[in-house]
């Protein structure tokens, strides 16, 4: 024993230097580096490492085989993961008798705070009851008496993860004769100019980036609220709050008060970096496809499941966050690949600063497990991602809520125009309609768009006759609007006294000359008189012939083909004698195809029936308003589909 012991009181003494025998295992020290002028013992050569903080860790009991082997200075490319904000040292000791049962002192030197314990009792402490300006030049020491061979330094270490971020973080304990001077130690005093140089405007602009994505949050939850169906705005704002948890957890300490810290921010931090990436993901989806991908479910799922990874095994969070983001990158490509679900609008402002955000989380990821250095000291890459993602975002915002502008002023100079072409058209129709000897006779048309595609005209036949002219314009909207304008025109333009079968063929002759695309006429042309009607039928619905001595109703005049087809037609004429009370309906196929709430047809078996119940009432105005009423409660809430346009004639009885 006693050679043992001499031989290594022969090695110690043979440096001045600080011990180099230092192994994570133990430490063989001895009084010789003491006793020279200046000397101390400098533990420099790694320490066995725990991230975060745990029971019992300062007890020589505690079993710290697993803990990692960290240098003290503790570089970020040491660590297995990220520095927390706070982490347990230990160090096992050997002292030389030499060193036993004599008062030495240790000193804590470090920019944080730390508690340093001997065989599981404080010995030095550099907390403060409130919160310090941390980093700075922190010097404790306090006399300590070793008594045996086998000894225990452990150290509490906390530097915020949000202070300024500098190249080396850690800390140096050394012992030495009580009353000597501490030691210079050069690698600290870098550290301080690091420290320096970034000085208080590093903390302002941090606090200034965690206000962003809290302001970003509030503006699009507030879009949200005007308007529910752009759930991008809701995704995104809940993408900020994680990234608010993230920035709170990670450069929040730097001027936040501890307790707030060390509570809330500690107890919700593990959940932002997952669940920023998966609203930063519903995002996307909500910006770039319709519909949603079935896969939406699988990645809310793998979110959830990150999260609960996050608290379960807080040592490989960044493994769980960083594998999460590469399955969203790879769901990203895929949608982005196949176009299927690629909604057509533009998005590249959103997708370039989607590009750069992702870029900036590779990167912090790379640097977060050591295969980067951070830059300039910088830790926190992902920072910028955020601010290009708001800029994107808003820019995004921007155009669309431009572009849905020019839409609406289009819109509203559509609304006035068709509103312009429905005064017209109704300008078309008879304002009042004449009232021969023998007949009464009434009119309505109800338009399902701005411009309708019925039309009605009556004129003078001469004899006590009428001329009327029924038809339908394939369609509705302004195109047949057009078509009803050259009906009236050709109407206008028909010889009073013609058969209307012959009429009927030089309308068909002049629409077909006209080559309007795609556009066709059904009209039918009838000659009523208190004794007879004439009727021809380009492809409308029959007239429906009420006979009260009978109880009777009859249809006259249907089939045909419309006008315009560009066809040389014959059009049938057809006729009925009419008696006194008699009642005729002009009805267009609108009537007979409205649809219930439930979607099922009114019919032309419908038609008759509200017919012969319409013809109750003593005018041919009661007639039609009777069926308008009908029509209204059968169809309900449900919107009109087309129009619906009706005109009754009733023989008097004193003819």
């Amino acid at each position: 024993m006693r050679l043992r012991r001499a031989l290594l009181a022969c090695a110690f003494a043979a440096c001045a230097l600080p011990i180099l025998a230092q192994e994570p295992a133990r430490a063989y020290l001895t009084a010789a580096p003491l006793r020279t002028a200046g000397g101390s013992i400098e533990f420099t050569l790694p320490w066995r490492y725990a991230p975060g903080d745990g029971e019992g860790y300062e007890s020589p009991r505690y079993d710290d085989g697993h803990w990692q082997i960290v240098d003290p200075r503790i570089r970020s490319s040491d660590l297995h993961g990220e520095w927390p904000g706070e982490g347990w040292f230990r160090r096992h000791l050997v002292l030389d008798a030499s060193m036993q049962d004599r008062p030495i002192a240790v000193e804590l030197a470090a920019p944080g705070v730390g508690d340093l314990y001997v065989d599981g009792q404080l010995a030095v402490s550099s907390r403060r009851a409130a919160a310090p300006d941390v980093p700075y030049d922190h010097r404790d020491a306090s006399i300590v008496r070793f008594t045996g061979s086998d000894h225990l330094l452990a150290l509490h270490y906390f530097y915020p993860r949000g202070a300024p971020q500098v190249t080396e973080i850690g800390f140096l304990v050394t012992m030495r004769e009580p009353g000597t001077a501490p030691v210079e130690i050069p690698w600290l005093l870098a550290l301080q100019g690091q420290v320096s140089h970034l000085g208080s405007w590093v903390v302002a602009v941090q606090g200034a980036i965690i206000a962003l994505p809290l302001f970003l949050a509030l503006l699009h939850f507030a879009l949200f609220g005007f308007d529910p169906r752009a759930r991008e705005n809701l995704f995104y704002a809940a993408e900020m709050i994680a990234f608010t948890i993230v920035l709170l957890h990670d450069i929040g300490p730097a001027f936040l008060p501890r307790g707030f810290t060390e509570s809330f921010v500690n107890a919700v931090g593990p959940a932002g970096p997952p669940l920023a990436i998966l609203f930063g993901l519903l995002t996307y989806y909500a910006v770039r496809t319709y519909p949603y991908p079935r896969t939406w479910k699988v990645s809310v799922i793998a979110g959830i499941a990150a999260v609960a990874a996050s608290y379960a095994f807080p040592g490989v969070t960044n493994i769980v966050w960083s594998t999460f983001f590469v399955g969203m990158l790879v769901e990203v490509l895929r949608l982005e690949a196949g176009k299927s679900l690629i909604r057509p609008e533009p998005a590249g402002i959103f997708l370039g600063s989607f590009t750069i955000f992702c870029l900036m989380v590779v990167i912090q990821i790379f640097v977060d497990f050591g295969m980067l250095q951070p830059i300039e000291g910088v830790r926190e890459i992902y920072l910028l991602g955020i601010v290009a993602s708001a800029a994107g975002m808003s820019l995004h915002l921007a155009r669309r809520m431009g572009r849905a502008r020019i839409v609406e002023a289009d819109n509203e100079r559509k609304t006035r125009e068709l509103a312009q072409a429905r005064s017209l058209q109704l300008s078309l129709l008879p304002k009042e309609l004449p009232c021969p000897a023998g007949m009464d006779i009434a009119a309505m048309t109800q338009t399902a768009a701005e411009v309708g595609g019925d039309y009605y005209d009556v004129r003078s036949g001469g004899n006590d006759a009428l001329l009327v002219g029924f038809g339908d314009a394939t369609g509705h909207g302004l195109a047949s609007g057009i078509v009803v304008t050259a009906a009236k025109a050709l109407f206008e333009s028909l010889p009073p006294h013609g058969a209307p079968g012959a009429l009927l063929g030089e309308c068909n002759r002049v629409l077909t000359a006209m080559q309007l695309p795609a556009l066709r006429m059904c009209l039918a042309l009838a000659r009523i008189s208190p004794r007879e009607v004439a009727i021809a039928s380009a492809a409308m619905p029959p007239v429906l012939i009420h006979r009260p001595a009978s109880g009777s109703i009859t249809e006259l005049g249907a089939g045909g083909l419309p006008l315009g087809s560009r066809l040389q037609l014959e059009y049938t004429e057809m006729q009925s004698r009419l008696a006194p009370g008699d009642t005729l309906l002009f009805a267009s196929d609108g009537l007979a195809e409205l649809l219930d709430p439930a979607g099922s047809p009114l019919g032309y078996d419908g038609v008759v029936a509200a017919f012969r119940e319409a013809v109750r009432a003593l005018t041919a105005r009661g007639v039609i308003d009777h069926i308008a009423a009908s029509a209204a409660v059968f169809r309900g809430t449900r919107a009109q589909a087309d129009d619906i346009t009706l005109l009754a004639v009733r023989i008097r009885a004193e003819h």
